[in-house]
């Protein structure tokens, strides 16, 4: 007759199993929770390059002779509505040939309240400045985190990240 041994796992071998485990999927969740986060950070920047470019292309369809600081001023604040948390209109000009689809911003802006700020000057040197302005649309953004207030209206706002992006437009209205 044949004596079959069972040999079972030692309380040793288990707790070791058991710690090789936790650190190998440990390791894998913290990847996973990370590699998350950075694509919400990419997908808000990205967000933010989408808003400084399409203001930039609302100011281009603004008439030359409209643009004054009153008229930017429509495309400055925040994307939030401080009282609702709903996301504001998007602006744009009455006489823009191009016209937005929908009226507001989707619902996936309103994480990182954005803001953005306006500065339109002339250009002051170089061949051609009386012809030149510049435009430079700084948009400001929050990872995450509701920031103490919404609006900062004449302030800087107080939100974590910033882009800017400028561009020059061509004064056509300037004598030759």
């Amino acid at each position: 007759m044949i004596k079959i041994q069972r040999r079972a796992f030692s309380f040793v071998e288990i707790i070791v199993a058991l710690s090789v485990s936790i650190v190998f999927f440990g390791g894998l969740i913290y990847f996973a929770s990370s590699t998350r986060v950075e694509t919400s950070k990419a997908g808000n920047y990205l967000r933010a390059l989408q808003i400084a470019q399409e203001t930039i292309e609302l100011i281009q369809s603004t008439p030359q002779s409209e643009l004054t600081p009153a008229t930017l001023q429509m495309f400055e604040g925040s994307l939030i509505h401080a009282a609702t948390g709903n996301s504001v209109k998007i602006p744009m000009h009455a006489s823009s040939v191009w016209q937005p689809a929908t009226k507001n911003y989707p619902e996936q802006y309103n994480n990182a309240w954005f803001y953005r700020k306006i500065r339109f000057e002339p250009v002051s040197s170089g061949p051609g400045a009386r012809f030149l302005r510049k435009v430079a649309v700084d948009v400001y953004w929050n990872e995450g985190k509701a920031p103490d207030k919404i609006d900062s209206i004449g302030a800087e706002p107080d939100r974590m990240r910033k882009l800017s992006l400028a561009t020059l437009l061509f004064d056509e209205s300037e004598p030759y």
